[in-house]
């Protein structure tokens, strides 16, 4: 599979992943000494969502747009629109900013950023839409994951997003995360799993969960087919996480419900044990 993240910037998956990531480093930057981020699968950084074709419906439809339809009221969620609007200040819908580019709205003066993208075309386009900051990497994402840790600063998130469009792709996080996860002990590690497999997501699940001080936080839809489930593994969670994503779950979840169908958010914090199956309505479930 060749897989290009235009055609699916902006939909619930992204939701998941960039409020869960703006709550991380908001909650870092509440100690003022700087902390060090780094990408290793940051993309092109900007998508232009008013360029993908309308049939199917593009899947920010029923994703961001949401949210940029609604004036949500929990400021996380407030915050994660406003930083979307500073790329679309004519009041419509037409950009969605990845990763990169929230993280460098969100980063201090003193803090550090690196942004790896292993595709040259779409390194060239990340460095485009981040202007002329330093510390784009043209290299393998697992390369500069063991390359790039421990940081100087001593604190930190590493955010890792794969496309898992290769059949080997598992078997590399699996080897490379807890390596990192010892390199750089102190360090909050953020990585994305899809369910689209029920046994392949909770398999990668149970092999993770070895590594200690690991949270599973999934949001599970009823569909029965395609990317029916958003996965969030989180090393180290800063203390208050756990609190401040509960607060906002009853309004986002409310907000889907009409695009999603009734989702759940299943969250384990911090037992290192893969506890978080879908429950009693999703159990079992195997797309199409």
């Amino acid at each position: 599979m060749n897989y290009d993240h235009r055609f699916h910037a902006g939909n619930f998956a992204d939701v998941h992943k960039h409020i869960v990531l703006i709550a991380l480093l908001e909650r870092l930057s509440e100690k003022p000494t700087p902390w060090f981020y780094l990408d290793t699968h940051a993309g092109t950084g900007l998508y232009e969502l008013d360029r993908l074709p309308a049939d199917p419906p593009p899947e920010f439809r029923r994703g961001f747009e949401i949210l940029w339809q609604a004036n949500p009221s929990d400021p996380l969620l407030a915050r994660y629109r406003a930083l979307v609007a500073s790329d679309n200040p004519s009041g419509s819908l037409i950009r969605y900013p990845g990763s990169p580019l929230l993280a460098r709205r969100l980063a201090r003066s003193g803090d550090r950023l690196a942004f790896v993208e292993a595709v040259p075309q779409r390194q060239i386009e990340l460095k485009r839409h981040l202007g002329k900051r330093p510390g784009v990497h043209c290299r393998d994402g697992y390369e500069a994951l063991l390359a790039l840790t421990p940081p100087a600063e001593g604190r930190g998130l590493v955010f890792l997003d794969p496309p898992y469009e290769s059949a080997t792709e598992a078997e590399r996080l699996e080897e490379a995360l807890p390596r990192a996860c010892a390199r750089f002990p102190q360090g909050v590690f953020l990585v994305w799993y899809p369910w689209v497999d029920a046994d392949w997501t909770s398999g990668l699940k149970r092999r993770l969960a070895r590594i200690p001080g690991i949270s599973f936080l999934d949001w599970l839809t009823p569909r029965g087919s395609g990317l029916w489930g958003s996965g969030l593994a989180l090393v180290n969670a800063p203390y208050g996480i756990p609190a401040r994503l509960a607060r906002l779950e009853p309004e986002l979840t409310a907000l889907f419900q009409n695009p999603l169908g009734a989702t759940q958010w299943i969250s384990t914090w911090g037992s290192g044990e893969a506890r978080a199956a879908p429950g009693p309505a999703l159990r079992g479930r195997r797309p199409g």
